[in-house]
């Protein structure tokens, strides 16, 4: 037969209350590993700045072609154009991205970097190139520059990110003390009311002899 597991929730809440200081240091120290954790993350804010171009063609042939934006051809013409120290064809695919709208003619070319300004001018950049190979194959004036990035939006918060991190590592590190607290109430030995005796039923109940630890007063050792 399978006995079912009774959960008295106010007893559990009890233990974890009467653990309350184990609760905090736990909380301390999984904050302290979480802040040393994130404290040697070097990935600093990144900033994404997009460009973006349309065509006069259909929407699958926009599609097609923007597979051109990620290939290595585009990315030597932007970096040569840019001229920039340290700033190569590879670099620059590492931050291009491409955004479709489903519902338009239009094509996102997003660019991602630390420095605000780097990512303005590589989503330009490449989409200028961009738009320059697609004009070449199609012989016609097909794709055109719509919006030219001037700004750029934060993409990654370094000190959100960090902050996010720490306090669900801390949480994390909570709960599970307290689901161990609670584990230890579901299944200790220990006999709290009558139906624990009992087995909640299954056997008769005839007498209870108590075991006490500490010996009476008098008593030799």
């Amino acid at each position: 037969m399978n006995k079912e597991i009774n959960i008295d929730l106010r007893r559990c809440l009890k233990a974890i209350l009467k653990k309350w200081w184990l609760i905090i240091i736990i909380g301390t120290v999984c904050y302290i590993l979480a802040y040393l954790i994130t404290n040697n993350n070097s990935r600093e804010d990144e900033y994404t700045a997009e460009t973006t171009v349309y065509s006069l063609m259909d929407h699958s042939a926009l599609t097609l072609y923007s597979e051109i934006i990620t290939s290595s051809k585009v990315s030597e013409r932007a970096a040569t154009s840019l001229n920039i120290f340290n700033m190569d064809a590879d670099s620059i695919k590492e931050m291009i991205s491409v955004k479709s709208y489903s519902t338009t003619l239009v094509l996102g070319i997003s660019a991602t970097s630390s420095d605000i300004n780097l990512a303005i001018k590589v989503a330009n950049a490449v989409a200028e190139v961009f738009i320059e190979e697609v004009n070449n194959i199609t012989s016609n004036d097909s794709v055109r520059l719509l919006d030219e990035a001037i700004a750029a939006d934060l993409s990654y918060n370094k000190q959100t990110e960090q902050l996010k991190f720490r306090i669900i590592f801390t949480l994390a590190g909570i709960v599970l003390l307290c689901v161990w607290f609670i584990m230890r109430e579901v299944f200790t030995s220990k006999v709290h009311n009558l139906s624990d005796i009992g087995l909640d039923g299954e056997i008769d109940i005839i007498g209870i002899i108590p075991l006490f630890n500490n010996k009476m007063e008098g008593d030799k050792k």
